[in-house]
């Protein structure tokens, strides 16, 4: 094996401590803040945030609005902290990271749903405490074009491999 093969792998290990450290920091941050500070962090409504605080409003509502998210989020570090396992062994190109890496493409996807059904959800009960919700949906283009750029690549990834696959024959 190559030093430069190597040192990707390295690289690898590195990231992939990162992410578990990271997803580990996160989901204490989120307890901490959520069991000391009766807060949750994680909300980027406003309208979650006004429910938060008004007492008429139903805490496990909204903490039920926000964990498929959440749930998301974590289940999307497993599958990024799997890849960089499969990386760190020198699998780039195997079946087993383009698993791990359409799952994460999925993922992102599903993010993206789940952030508008659960914009439409607060805003329906922000609606049933105050006169004044407006309900819209914020829909991010540029995650649209991350979710298009992923998928480009997995096609030339798997494109190359096919071609790589070819040569070797040939040869």
């Amino acid at each position: 094996m190559n030093t430069n093969m190597q040192k990707l792998m390295k690289i690898s290990l590195f990231f992939r401590a990162l992410v578990l450290i990271g997803s580990a920091s996160m989901l204490f941050f989120l307890v901490y803040e959520y069991v000391v500070n009766d807060e949750l962090r994680r909300a980027a409504s406003t309208y979650f945030y006004e429910l938060w605080d008004y007492p008429d409003a139903n805490k496990g509502i909204l903490l039920g609005l926000q964990l498929p998210r959440l749930v998301t989020l974590f289940v999307g570090f497993y599958w990024l902290q799997r890849l960089l396992g499969h990386f760190q062994l020198g699998q780039f190109f195997g079946n087993e990271a383009m698993r791990c890496y359409l799952w994460l493409i999925w993922l992102k996807v599903l993010d993206i749903v789940l952030k508008i059904t659960q914009e439409l959800a607060t805003a329906i009960y922000h609606n049933q405490f105050f006169e004044h919700t407006r309900i819209s949906v914020d829909l991010d283009i540029s995650n649209i074009t991350t979710i298009l750029l992923m998928l480009l690549i997995v096609y030339l990834l798997k494109a190359a491999r096919e071609i790589e696959a070819e040569n070797k024959e040939f040869i």
